[in-house]
C-alpha cells in the first residue's frame, strides 16, 4: 500500500511480529524486503495456476 498497491489478501504475506519489525526497522530490512518480494510472487503465481487448473 506505501508503494501505491492495493490492500487485497492477494498481494500480503503473514510474518510473525520479530519478521515484521525486521521488515520495517531491521538492519538488513531491504534485503529482508526482497527476499519477501520473491517469496511471495512465487507464491502467488502457484496459488493462480492451482486455481486456473481448477476452474478447467
Amino acid at each position: 500500500m506505501a508503494a501505491g498497491g492495493r490492500d487485497h489478501p492477494v498481494q500480503m504475506v503473514a510474518l510473525c511480529p520479530n519478521c515484521h519489525a525486521m521488515k520495517g526497522r531491521g538492519r538488513n530490512r531491504e534485503a529482508l524486503r526482497s527476499v519477501l518480494v520473491s517469496v511471495a510472487n512465487r507464491a502467488h503465481a502457484d496459488w493462480n495456476l492451482s486455481t486456473r487448473s481448477k476452474d478447467v
